[in-house]
Formats: C-alpha cells, structure tokens, sequence
C-alpha cells in the first residue's frame, strides 16, 4: 500500500545543519534543486495497491536513490551505508542526519516492480521531458546513435551446470506449491545436488573427460525425471521454467552414435541459445572477431550540440546494433523530438532504416551498408509448413514431422526442431535455411540437432 511521504523539517535535517558545507556547484545540491522536484509518489502510485499491505517505502526516495546508486556505482548494500553515513547522498535525497531511510533489498523491489509495472524509463523520460521544456534540447536537433555492449551479471556456466540451475530454479517453487510432485521426484534424484551451494559446482577437482560425460548423463536423466514427475502441474511460473529446461536440453545435447547422450559441438548450436536459466534474455555476442561477451547490447541516441542521452533501447548481445535502430528514434516522439537527421555507423546504414526513419521525419547519415544481409536468401515461408493443432506436430514441405518443440513465452510463439539425422541429408536444405550452422531461422520452426525431448 502507498502512502505518501510527509517530511516535517527538524534540527537535525542534512539541508539545515549541512547548507553551507555544500558548494553552490555540487552535482547532489544541482540534484537536490534540479531532480527531486521531478519524482512524486503519486506518480508511482499505480505500481502499489491502494488499500491493503503495510505503508511502502516512498516510491520517490528510491527512485532518487537509485539515480544517485548509479551516479556513484555502489551496491545495494553500499546504496544501503552511502544513505545512512554519506553527508551529501542525505542533503540530496532531504534526509535527517539520524535517519536510516530503508533497507537495501528496498532498492532491488523496487527496480523489480518499475519492470513488472512497464515503468523502468519513467524517470528517464520524466528529466528527458523537464530538459526540452527548460529549452536544453531542441526538438529537431541532430542526433547521433551507437551501440555499446552490456555484460550480463551471470556466471558462464558449464554444460553440467546449466542443467542443473534450471532444474534447480523448477524444485524451488515446487517444493512449497505441490509436495507431492516434489516428493515424487525426491524419490528417483539425489536432492543433495540441487542445493543452491551445489548446483554451482561439479565437484571438487577438475573432472576429466570421461567423468564430466559420465556427470551429464546424471544430470540429463534428473531432468528427466522432473520433466515427467511435473507433467500434471498447471503452474505458469513452473511451465515457463520447465519449457526453459527443455530449450536448454534441445539446444545443446543430442545423443551419439550408441544412444548415449552428449553436448553438441558449438558450432551446431543455435546462435539464439540460451546461456543461462537465472537471465533467460542475455546472449552470446561479439564485440569483434574476436572478442566475445554474454549479456545485451544497448542502442544509445544522444543530440550532437547539447550532447543529452535522449534514449536507450536495450537488445539480446546476438542481435546486429542496427536491429532497434528505429525504435530507439521513434519511441522519442511522445516526447516530441524528432530529430532531423540521425548519424551513424555502417551497422545503420541498411535501406529498410533509411526508409523507416524518412517515413518518420528523420534522415539517416551513415555510409551505406553494401554487404549483403544472409536474411535476403530465399527461405521456405512458414505457410510451406503444416501445423497439426489437435496433434502438435508440425510437417516440413519435404514431408518430415516433428512434435519437438519448446514455448517462447517472451516472443509468445511456439519453436519446433527437425532431427539433423534427417535434415542434414535434405537435397533442399539450402532453400530452408539461411544460417552457416543449419539453423532454421523463422518464427515457427527452427532446426537443431537431434532432439531428446
């Protein structure tokens, strides 16, 4: 439950006692005078029920805490001190010098519920609206626009590994929602594995090659039997989670010669696979040829003259920087700024952005991108492909069914995989597919490895 925040002045305020400590050109007192003013409680106010629950922490104190945790680049935990014992973060955000305004898991709810609520650029936009009201950005100014790569805050995982967090992250709502599925599966796994200090580790030492093969079939047949054990469960949260498990099965195993199972070779995964069950979105991307990262790209525009960051539109790490270039410029006109040219790279240089862009008011400057894309060869469309509903089946126009199949919850679109031991062989695979690695890259279907599921 909201209720707004009441300051009542005391002796013991930061902005009474501390004033004269603050020089007049301090970011905290320019943020003090400049940001605050800006975030209300009230603007926040349909991120919390109106009439039940204890009183929230005020929505617009973190919101101006987490600007300035960013500002500093602190932890939470170090957000959680700076609050408590930093003379300038209290005169900032107007707190008394005795007051420990909150926890630090605080700041981690409250960044959780600005997503959930579609809120994470309302602050942003909110300065962004204040700067081109004060006449600091000019609504037809000239942009520029790049990208720039985020590393994920994950731990790469092993093959071992991964399979073992998502089957971990399926046990820990089951054990308190449905016992008796949690039980069932307690029966047929060891459970001393899927503790959260063990699903990090394959065991003391560094394995050798038999023994890590001889760990993955474990951990496959585990999966097995909670894939199977779970089938009744109804769950949303568990279903997204258990689909999340098969994906990861599909995308990286396949079974040799004698039936045994074992990780495909990289360059038979998918270029879209997912790495990691506790960031379903980060991916593998490159910054070069050489140098890889995992986590997300992130398109940047900012006005050339006043040198303002007018938007930030974040992408998976695999995704071309050119991909949400338009969105990055269009999404600024509910704020009315349209810029009358936009400058880039040869990465935005393609014509389907020029044109997009001219539709919108802006011109793209950026030298023209002449290599060929891969998506312009000529594919098998979806409509080639027939869907059983009723079955779940899905046939490929050289007559080749499959049922596998995992759900894209975030895409909410349902991707099928071919066995290789079929498509490989195909006289037409080079109409199906566009990808080096045999992917087949649609909405509806994508071609992988022999699957297990």
């Amino acid at each position: 439950m909201l209720k707004y925040r009441e300051h009542q002045g005391s002796f013991y305020d930061a902005d009474y006692i501390c004033e004269q400590l603050i020089p007049q050109d301090s970011f905290y007192r320019k943020f003090r005078e400049i940001v605050a003013p800006l975030l209300k409680d009230k603007q926040f106010e349909s991120m919390y029920c109106k009439d039940n629950g204890r009183p929230a922490i005020s929505p617009a104190l973190l919101a101006m805490a987490t600007i300035l945790q960013f500002h500093k680049d602190l932890s939470d935990r170090e957000m959680e001190q700076a609050c408590m014992y930093d003379i300038q973060i209290k005169y900032a955000l107007g707190l008394s010098l005795d007051e420990r305004p909150f926890d630090h898991s605080s700041l981690g709810d409250f960044r959780k519920r600005l997503l959930e609520n579609g809120k994470e650029k309302e602050i942003f936009d909110r300065i962004l609206s204040h700067l081109i009201k004060q006449g600091l950005i000019e609504k037809n100014e000239i942009q520029r626009i790049d990208a720039t790569h985020v590393i994920a805050d994950i731990a790469v995982p092993t093959m071992v590994q991964l399979v073992k967090k998502s089957i971990f992250e399926i046990l820990k709502p089951l054990k308190g929602r449905y016992k008796d599925a949690y039980e069932r599966i307690a029966s047929e796994i060891d459970m001393t594995e899927y503790t959260r200090e063990s699903v990090n580790s394959e065991g003391p030492g560094r394995p050798d090659a038999e023994k890590k093969k001889r760990k993955l079939v474990e951990v496959v047949n585990d999966a097995r039997a909670v894939l199977r054990q779970t089938r009744a469960v109804g769950d949303k949260d568990i279903r997204k989670k258990k689909d999340m498990l098969r994906r990861i099965l599909q995308e990286n195993l396949e079974k040799d010669q004698d039936g045994e199972v074992k990780e495909k070779q990289h360059q038979e995964k998918p270029k879209d696979m997912l790495v990691s069950p506790i960031d379903p979105d980060a991916r593998c991307g490159r910054k070069s040829k050489t140098k890889k990262f995992i986590g997300y790209r992130a398109n940047v525009a900012e006005t050339v003259e006043s040198r303002f960051i007018t938007n930030i539109v974040v992408m998976p790490g695999n995704r071309n920087d050119g991909k949400t270039a338009v969105e990055t410029i269009i999404e600024q006109k509910g704020l009315g700024l349209i810029p009358a040219k936009v400058i880039g790279d040869t990465a935005y240089g393609e014509g389907l952005i020029r044109k997009q862009l001219k539709e919108h008011g802006s011109e793209m400057i950026a030298p023209l991108c002449t290599i060929r894309s891969p998506h312009a060869r000529l594919v098998y469309p979806k409509s080639m492909f027939k869907y059983d509903e009723k079955k779940k089946t899905l046939t490929c126009p050289q007559g080749v069914t499959t049922r596998e199949s995992f759900r894209d919850y975030q895409k909410d679109i349902t991707i099928y995989h071919f066995p290789l031991s079929n498509c490989g062989k195909c006289q037409v695979r080079s109409k199906c597919t566009n990808s080096a690695d045999g992917s087949f890259q649609t909405v509806s279907c994508n071609e992988q490895s022999s699957s297990l599921y």
